[in-house]
């Protein structure tokens, strides 16, 4: 079957929760705009925390106009109408680069705890009903600013605060005006309290509208000759500063997925429900997704957006090209750890090279027989081949292994379901 083909049956059967869109663009042409579960191509969508991404292109494009100095700019200096506690020395020091990379220091917790419950920062925010703004600026300072990596949409919330005060412009007029006009943006809502738009995550715009922003950061911040976004901008605000996690770091409001082998970096905009911009220079592609996949109400899986972007990754020649050279590099390597197996892994049963799949997972087989994914993997590449006998208990085992830690059926274990009642007909 098709990569792409398979990707989109995967997204029918709800392997991928619930998804709305998936756009790709190649070499600045679209080539593939789909919409699912009845979205309208249309119908703008929230795109929560990739706001993120459009604040801190807008705060470039703030600094390239002259209305921001730099990024070196103290942070107590662009809230002049507030008074800020004298006794807190570490918030002087606080400058608009930590607050772009989420290293301000300001107490919040947006991350241990789940939206929607007590003691998550952001919902305790909302609960309160108070001035945003004034609210997060009495926040202590527990970090020393620039130090430290700690998610904060508070944090976000004020960058929208520091694009109206120096622009003299409302958030959204002065998007209309540098960033949306010209990328021809027209139909959109941003999401305003306490009279400034939400940076945090309060804009909504349409898939298409998504990709032109992608697209825009692709080409460096240019559009047709015309520099929207300086190119100096675009370069720094993509750069990793903090690593997050193990495959992933942060620039100034965006994400970055991390070498792995030997790929570029990949930066991404990431919004909860997978809303995502992912900007792959390396094989020349923007990939767009939209969808409901709210970590507090959507429909579960055990996919990620990880096997979203390989999927759609393992659509493209030269990516297809790059994967085999990889394997024969690391067939006789030991691998670093089990997201480098299960990538290569993965992405060479998208290709259906799943005799080559096979060979490399026995290596670590006896290492990882615990995780459901390799033995998805190795039963979907037995069976692919024609070995029943050691595709059976394979995906036997995946289930086995959703049902123990009691993990959402869709995904991996609804589609090793579905191979074992192929074997059973």
């Amino acid at each position: 079957m098709p990569v792409w083909q398979k990707l989109e049956k995967e997204i029918f059967d709800g392997n991928f929760g619930l998804m709305h869109s998936v756009l790709i663009v190649n070499d600045n042409k679209l080539i593939v705009e789909k919409y699912y579960n009845k979205w309208q191509k249309d119908t703008i969508h929230d795109i929560q925390s990739a706001t993120k991404s459009v604040a801190s292109a807008l705060i470039g494009i703030a600094i390239d106009k002259g209305f921001i100095k730099s990024v070196n700019k103290k942070m107590v200096s662009m809230f002049p109408d507030f008074t800020f506690d004298r006794s807190d020395s570490l918030i002087k020091t606080i400058r608009l680069k930590d607050m772009l990379t989420m290293s301000a220091g300001i107490q919040w917790n947006e991350q241990t705890i789940m939206y929607n419950e007590p003691g998550n920062s952001l919902t305790d925010m909302y609960a309160l009903e108070k001035n945003w703004i004034e609210y997060i600026l009495k926040l202590p300072v527990t970090d020393t600013p620039g130090t430290k990596f700690n998610y904060s949409s508070g944090i976000s919330i004020l960058l929208g605060k520091i694009i109206e005060q120096s622009t003299k412009m409302s958030v959204q007029k002065f998007a209309e005006k540098y960033l949306f006009g010209p990328l021809g943006i027209q139909k959109y809502h941003w999401s305003e309290y306490f009279g400034v738009a939400h940076c945090g995550g309060g804009l909504y715009l349409t898939p298409l509208d998504m990709a032109k922003i992608g697209n825009l950061y692709y080409n460096e911040g240019s559009l047709e000759g015309k520099q929207i976004i300086s190119k100096n901008w675009i370069k720094e605000s993509l750069l990793p500063r903090f690593r997050t996690d193990y495959k992933t770091s942060y620039g100034y409001q965006w994400w970055i997925m991390d070498s792995l082998f030997d790929f570029r970096p990949v930066p991404f905009a990431s919004g909860n429900g997978w809303q995502f911009i992912f900007i792959i220079k390396e094989f020349n592609m923007v990939v767009v997704t939209t969808g409901h996949n709210y970590a507090q109400e959507a429909p579960k899986t055990t996919m990620s957006y990880t096997e979203l972007i390989y999927s759609i990754l393992s659509s493209n020649p030269q990516f297809q090209k790059r994967i085999k050279n990889i394997y024969e590099q690391q067939l006789n390597l030991e691998p670093a750890n089990f997201y480098d197996v299960f990538v290569l892994a993965y992405c060479l049963n998208r290709q259906g090279e799943y005799a080559k799949t096979i060979t490399y997972l026995e290596k670590v087989e006896n290492r990882y027989s615990g995780d459901l994914r390799l033995n998805f993997l190795m039963g979907e590449a037995y069976y692919y081949t024609g070995d029943i006998a050691k595709a059976k208990p394979h995906l036997e085992r995946c289930i086995a292994i959703c049902d123990e830690h009691n993990y959402p059926k869709p995904g991996y274990c609804q589609m090793a379901t579905s191979i074992l009642e192929k074997l059973a007909d």
